[in-house]
């Protein structure tokens, strides 16, 4: 197969029908009511406190300590990149470890911008639970009606880490395209558990931030791997 055929591959296969799977469960969570039935799930109505709302663990360390690390993952790809041109081991990947920053910046960037342009609300917001709060939907929304809570942005973090698999794939690398990949679903899905078991997010939330980390990390990946990567095989 062609370089420029696997190119047109790899932009459909990760730009575009992973998301839309991504974004099409979001949506089946939403509109078969599994949202509400999850959240349900985890909530006591006795105390109308979501379990995990008030543990400083979970906050401690499945959000804040969690959050951190893949900052730390990603702080430390910039400063490989920045400093590639002096480092002999890494100044033929200068391009590979630039792009993989990006990547892996891009989706979360995007999450955060969208969060104060919608009223979503968190779980923890809604009168369901426990909240003062009714239901919005609205988009482009005033400031003080913004919900700042969709997409997740917990999530987003941990999705991020598939620039990783993506950059194994344009380096020929199916070790480190393999563990990406894994440590991208375990991630994501990890911290969306956390934030999901404290009331921060419903189960669509993160799926939606999922399909937006998958498309901008491949986009941000598009150009760099439309050409020949001989340059920076391993």
């Amino acid at each position: 197969m062609s370089f420029a055929a696997q190119s047109r591959r790899f932009w459909w296969h990760h730009g575009v029908v992973v998301p839309g799977l991504f974004a099409a469960a979001a949506l089946a969570c939403k509109a078969s009511g599994l949202d509400d039935a999850l959240a349900a799930a985890v909530f006591d109505s006795a105390t109308q406190q979501f379990w995990a709302r008030e543990s400083t663990v979970m906050e401690l360390v499945g959000h804040r300590l969690a959050k951190s690390a893949v900052f730390v993952c990603w702080f430390g790809l910039l400063v490989a990149a920045a400093t590639a041109p002096w480092i002999p081991a890494l100044r033929t990947r200068r391009s590979l470890l630039w792009a993989t920053a990006l990547a892996m910046a891009s989706g979360p960037l995007l999450v955060v911008a969208l969060k104060p342009l919608n009223a979503i609300q968190c779980p923890w917001d809604l009168k369901q639970f426990g909240g003062i709060a009714d239901r919005a939907s609205g988009w482009f929304v005033s400031a003080a009606d913004a919900g700042r809570c969709f997409p997740s942005g917990h999530a987003a973090g941990g999705f991020s880490l598939v620039a990783l698999s993506f950059a194994g794939a344009v380096a020929g690398s199916p070790r480190l395209r393999t563990a990406g990949l894994v440590a991208a679903l375990g991630t994501g899905f990890a911290f969306s558990a956390v934030r999901m078991l404290q009331g921060a997010h419903f189960a669509s939330h993160n799926l939606w931030s999922a399909a937006i980390d998958w498309a901008c990390a491949a986009l941000a990946f598009a150009l760099f791997f439309a050409r020949s990567p001989a340059a920076e095989a391993p």
